[in-house]
């Protein structure tokens, strides 16, 4: 028996405006799975891993805040090679930001899907994640 504790996050929910268009992009541009599909909802996962539910939303409602006049994320990824994947997705012609490389606490990029939800992208190679 466990004991009782979080143990990591295992669904982040983001609302889209047309779940199949938004699906085919995410397992395209990052090779998640669909799981658990049903109306207006679906599940993309990484091989058995659960990274994002997609809810279909008949408002403007997005994963994103802002500080400001910026944009801010709700959810990073995090990646082995930052470099790599930003060249990819540049070349896929995805919204993203230029690299920020901050040192000790790793580099990063943010980028924005199909409906204007904007990601974080992070590569650090000093922290333990569970996969």
């Amino acid at each position: 028996m466990g004991n009782g504790r979080i143990l990591g996050i295992a669904y982040n929910v983001i609302p889209v405006k047309d779940i199949e268009v938004s699906a085919a992009w995410f397992v395209k541009h990052f090779g998640f799975n669909i799981r658990h599909q049903r109306d207006g909802y679906l599940s993309l996962f990484r091989g058995g891993r659960p990274i994002l539910d997609l809810i279909q939303s008949d408002n403007e409602t997005r994963a994103t805040f802002q500080i400001g006049q910026q944009k801010r994320w709700v959810i990073t990824f995090y990646t082995d090679d930052i470099i790599a994947l930003h060249q990819y997705l540049t070349s896929e012609h995805v919204k993203v930001g230029s690299i920020s490389d901050e040192g000790k606490y790793g580099k990063f990029f943010v980028l924005e899907d199909l409906d204007g939800n904007v990601f974080d992208v992070w590569e650090h190679h000093d922290c333990e994640l569970n996969f």
